[in-house]
């Protein structure tokens, strides 16, 4: 009788430590694979970079430079007006409510 127990008790202790080997194997595939992901999603990061700067390049290359600062100067503006007419609005909303607060 002991020595079943002491037969089983090893047996379990083997499969026990079989068990473990192949836990660490699959964490072990895991990492590795987490790392390739991590490799292929920098290039992919790069790759895209690298084909928004051909893009502007090209761009460049396609319109003129004096066209290209007219057109920025032209959204600068259209950004600056917005910012005051943003600010007006609130001057406006703060007018109507202090209106409304008197009726």
């Amino acid at each position: 009788m002991v020595f079943q127990r002491e037969d089983y008790s090893s047996g379990l202790k083997e499969k026990l430590l079989a068990l473990q080997d192949e836990v660490e194997s699959y964490h072990s595939l895991a990492r590795a694979a987490e790392k390739k992901l991590q490799r292929r999603e920098l290039e992919t990061h790069e790759q895209m970079t690298h084909i928004r700067q051909e893009y502007e390049a090209t761009l460049k290359g396609l319109m003129p430079a004096t066209l290209r600062q007219e057109l920025e100067d032209t959204i600068a503006s259209l950004k600056s007006q917005v910012n005051i007419l943003q600010k007006r609005v609130c001057v406006l909303q703060e007018e109507l409510n202090v209106y409304q607060a008197r009726r």
